[in-house]
This record gives structure tokens, sequence and C-alpha cells, in this order.
């Protein structure tokens, strides 16, 4: 098994869990400490129920686009096509580091640092050992 092959399924297995997350913030779940910097304590107000809402579906597609890289789904781009969105993506997950880390919120920071900083590293074992084709 391949360095990118693990990365891909560990990236595919964390960006679901972290959309299931996402999906239970938008149903009602009282962790609003865990998510938008903290600001909500409990359940969130309409409007970041409604983002958390749209973060799982692009997070579900971000996973489904893992799976399509490793061939687990069918893929809607060509091989470079792939190669850029996983840089894409790359510079996406230094974002979500960066807000992570600097977030107002202890049990935000506590929680996911640790989670976007390992898909930030998972992405680039991705870029340094993926093969396009």
């Amino acid at each position: 098994m391949s360095i990118a092959l693990l990365a891909a399924v560990f990236c595919i297995v964390a960006t679901f869990l972290v959309a299931l997350f996402q999906l239970a913030l938008a149903l009602g779940a009282p962790m609003g400490e865990y998510s938008w910097g903290g600001r909500n304590l409990g359940v969130l107000p309409r409007q970041f129920r409604l983002a958390s809402g749209f973060s799982a579906l692009v997070l579900l597609a971000i996973s489904g686009h893992y799976a399509s890289v490793i061939g687990w789904l069918p893929s809607l781009l060509n091989a470079h096509q792939r190669a850029y969105s996983l840089w894409a993506l790359t510079a996406f997950f230094v974002l979500s580091f960066a807000a992570n880390l600097t977030s107002k919120s202890k049990a935000e920071r506590k929680m996911f640092v640790p989670i976007s900083g390992a898909i930030l590293v998972a992405n680039v074992l991705i870029l340094v050992f993926y093969r396009l084709g």
C-alpha cells in the first residue's frame, strides 16, 4: 500500500467524520463552542446552522474527491485536473488549519487543530507521492 493511498484513505475518513459533525451542528446539536470561532455556546443560530449544512455538503464532496483519486469512485476529472484540485485542497486545508489555530475558542482549537493539521499533512503526502494516471 502506497503512502499516497494511505493518506487519501485517511482524508476520506477524516473529511467524512468532520462532515458528520457539521451535519450534527446543522441539525441542532448543542456543540457551537466547537465551531465557527466558538462564538455560540450550545445550539448554533440559524445562519450558522445553514453554514454548517453547506460545510457538510462541501466536506462530503471533498471526501468523494479523495475516493475518486484512489479509484474508489469514478472521477469527473482527468489526472491533471485531479492533481490541480489536490493543490487547491491543500491550500484550503492550510487556511482551515490556520483558522483553527487562531480560533478564540479553546474547545475548537483543542478539537480541530489536530484534525485539520493531520488532514493538511495527509494532503502534502498525497501531493508528494501521488502519481498521475
